[in-house]
């Protein structure tokens, strides 16, 4: 089997399993389970196969319209390993969750669907076929969701609606692309400065590529998806796939794509900064353990935008890595929370507290995780944030790296305030748990301690991408300077912030709990826990609004103005009409012979 076909295998045969077979089984949940797992493991051996030899480049004829090309070079192998990693262990947590979904063919064939969708977005080199992709992956998103169960059918309309919204600025935006740079390559450098269009398109398109990651003001859906989805189905798709998807393009939009000038910048570090504190300051207070974790879910995204704006190789760097490391610990959190829950009955902070006791296993690939969320040297998470300081300072906008900082330490301090949830007092008699359920905890939770040790090892990787100055670039992170003393001083204003919260609040769970009480800030919390402010409930309302109008006064007018038509020609018909009708049969013959007069008259005359 040559390297051309292998390359299409992780593509084809997840959609053939969920297509073909799992359907054969679907009243057999724990067997579709383990077909799933197979149909992963057979596209990794072919991934394998092919990421061991040179690297890979083809094209197959469409219809004479275009070429559906791929390939797979260096870097494109390293998000793969990563991708591949996420949905092993998806498979395997799901051979002891499976149960627990309520749709579980449902579940998993839209799994594999978006796995697939996932390697086509990464694989090709064609962005006509990447919208393709793009769009499959959207629609096994909302099936996912849905198979949840019965509550779960409004968060899932809500996911494809914001979606499809997205998706369609960012089709429009690579209309104007293809008009403008006169071509479907990824690699125009088109200038934003040139003209109006090329800004527009650039605009577009990255909203839509910020939206599939996360971004401000498409996150929305999110949290609530958080608290209904499977465990699993949430670290599989928006905790990791969509934020590699999301970002990897938005790194292709505005690094190969186009040329960024200063006013794409500011565009970026806006939507980049207002997406971190839109989440991480009602993350503070929330009481739902899986709606922290999607909140700080968000957050990060806003520091991986700000990272690609500064179009400086560190910063851009820093956005990379800080994607991957992302998605390795929140897929091992929330595989961590869907055994915290089924133990302690919920998500709620409160029933949560010690659980990490009875469970220490999942506890501790939590706490390691946690390491990573908030950049603890030596994962990678440290590294990202250095390079993304880093790049924003090279760049001269010290008002945004500020922001960041402030940003960071919040986040920290949220973070401190789950884990004294699940480690604090409570019983310390452990509990048995299914290995295959603390096995991927357990690995994704000692991969993102190592994050930092695998991106050093990998960083001539990232010379075929970004014009790196020297193997060890990486490695030139560890060392002293203002900037490594400002990432340190995150964690050290991060604790004093939490332990002085802590102080006024009864238990760990009630940590900031006192910011509901100001003034400001807790109206502006409560006006957001209404949804106030979500640009999904404003449009349904809108719309909902404008049928009302529509109804109310222009169909009843419709409706008012036929009626009086109707009852006018009534009144002037009525008369005319019944006069002939006389009740004789002489009448009503001399009609008929009239009648067939007229109508001879119109066939021979």
């Amino acid at each position: 089997m040559n390297a051309d076909v292998l390359l299409l295998l992780p593509i084809i045969v997840p959609l053939v399993c969920a297509g073909l077979i799992l359907p054969i089984f679907r009243k057999r949940s724990v067997a579709i389970a383990w077909l799933a797992l197979l149909a992963v493991v057979v596209s990794a051996a072919a991934f394998l196969l092919v990421a061991g030899g040179p690297a890979v480049q083809f094209a197959i004829p469409w219809m004479e319209l275009f070429r559906l090309e791929f390939s797979l070079t260096g870097w494109k192998a390293f998000l793969l390993f990563f991708v591949f990693a996420f949905q092993l262990m998806t498979a395997v947590y799901c051979l002891g969750a499976i149960r627990r979904v309520a749709k579980p063919l449902l579940f998993l064939a839209f799994v594999l669907v978006a796995f697939a969708a996932a390697c086509g977005v990464i694989l090709t080199d064609n962005l006509l076929f990447l919208l393709i992709a793009w769009e499959v992956f959207l629609v096994a998103l909302y099936a996912v969701i849905h198979s949840s169960g019965d509550g779960a059918e409004g968060v899932a309309m809500k996911a494809l609606v914001i979606g499809g919204s997205s998706d369609f600025l960012m089709i429009l935006g690579l209309m104007l692309y293809f008009a403008v740079s006169g071509g479907m390559a990824m690699d125009a450098h088109l200038p934003v400065a040139q003209s109006t269009a090329s800004f527009l398109s650039f605009l577009l398109l990255f909203l839509g590529a910020g939206a599939k990651a996360g971004m401000f003001p498409f996150h929305t859906w999110i949290p609530d998806a958080a608290e209904v989805m499977p465990a699993a189905g949430f670290a599989a798709l928006p905790a990791s796939l969509e934020k590699v998807l999301g970002i990897y393009f938005l790194f292709i939009v505005s690094y190969q794509m186009f040329a960024l000038n200063e006013a794409a910048r500011i565009v970026m570090y806006a939507f980049g900064l207002i997406t971190v504190f839109v989440s991480i300051v009602p993350a503070l207070v929330e009481e739902n353990l899986r709606k922290v974790l999607a909140l700080t879910a968000i957050s990060p995204v806003g520091f991986m935008v700000a990272g690609l704006a500064t179009s400086e190789v560190a910063g851009m760097a820093g956005a990379l890595l800080y994607m991957l490391t992302h998605a390795t610990y929140k897929s091992c959190m929330f595989f961590a929370v869907g055994q915290f829950e089924e133990h302690a009955g919920g998500a709620r902070l409160s029933s949560l507290q010690g659980i990490a006791r009875l469970l220490p296993l999942s506890g501790l690939g939590f706490l390691l995780a946690f390491t990573a969320a908030v950049s603890l040297p030596p994962t990678g998470g440290f590294i990202a944030k250095d390079l993304i300081f880093e790049g924003v300072v090279e760049r001269g906008h010290y008002l945004v790296f500020l922001a960041l900082w402030i940003g960071a330490i919040l986040n920290m301090a949220v973070f401190c305030k789950v884990i004294a949830v699940l480690w604090g007092r409570g019983e310390d008699r452990p509990v048995p748990a299914a290995a295959t359920l603390t096995a991927p905890v357990l690995v994704l939770g000692i991969g993102a301690v190592l994050t930092g040790w695998i991106f050093t090892l990998a960083a001539p990787v990232f010379g075929a991408v970004l014009p790196v100055e020297h193997a060890g670039w990486i490695a030139a992170v560890w060392h002293l300077s203002p900037l490594t003393v400002a990432s340190y001083s995150i964690y050290l204003f991060g604790a004093l912030l939490f332990f002085a919260a802590r102080a006024r609040a009864a238990e760990p769970a009630a940590t900031f709990a006192s910011l509901r009480q100001s003034p400001v800030l807790g109206r502006t919390l409560e006006l957001a826990r209404q949804k106030k402010f979500d640009g999904y409930e404003i449009g349904v309302k809108v719309v909902n609004w404008i049928a009302e109008l529509v109804f109310r006064r222009f169909e009843r007018l419709i409706d008012e103005v036929a009626d009086w038509i109707i009852r006018t020609g009534r009144a002037f018909s009525g008369a005319l009409l019944s006069a002939p009708h006389d009740g004789t049969y002489s009448t009503y013959l001399g009609w008929v012979i009239v009648g067939l007069a007229i109508v001879a008259a119109l066939i021979f005359v």
